[in-house]
């Protein structure tokens, strides 16, 4: 009887760490940035993530005859004083994003086929406001409350 209790206990605690590991692999992937996309731009991806930023290049938003968003994303590590930025053209059939704008940060959901991003889901990143104080600005609060 100890043996089967055991042996049930292992395959129950088999069972839930394959289930665990399925569902990690499903929920992750990995975000790929543009460059990552340029340096092969000839493969075909289906289902992938890349994080870019918006280029200050063209931005078309049609309504007719459908719902059209096209841009072009650069890596976000790309500096402005870079001269040549390569970029990865981005197709998006759907409603604009609110915060969608040149220089705004973006995660991409779609496929890559023939050198462009075919986007099926488009997300904005915030900025963030939030800015750490300063030693100098601790220093002064301290020294008006003391």
């Amino acid at each position: 009887m100890t043996t089967r209790f055991w042996s049930l206990i292992l395959v129950v605690a088999l069972l839930a760490s394959l289930m665990v590991y399925q569902a990690t692999q499903v929920s992750s992937a990995r975000v790929y940035l543009p460059n990552d996309l340029l340096a092969n731009p000839k493969t075909e991806l289906r289902r992938i993530r890349v994080g870019g930023r918006v280029a200050d290049k063209e931005v078309k938003y049609s309504v007719e005859p459908s719902i059209e968003l096209r841009f072009h994303l650069i890596d976000p590590e790309t500096k402005d004083s870079d001269m040549i930025q390569a970029t990865v053209p981005v197709v998006y059939r759907g409603l604009r994003p609110d915060m969608f704008a040149p220089g705004r940060d973006v995660i991409i959901d779609g496929h890559f086929r023939n050198g462009t991003l075919e986007a099926t889901s488009l997300l904005t990143q915030c900025p963030s406001k939030y800015e750490p104080p300063t030693p100098e600005g601790t220093m002064q609060q301290g020294e008006m409350n003391g």
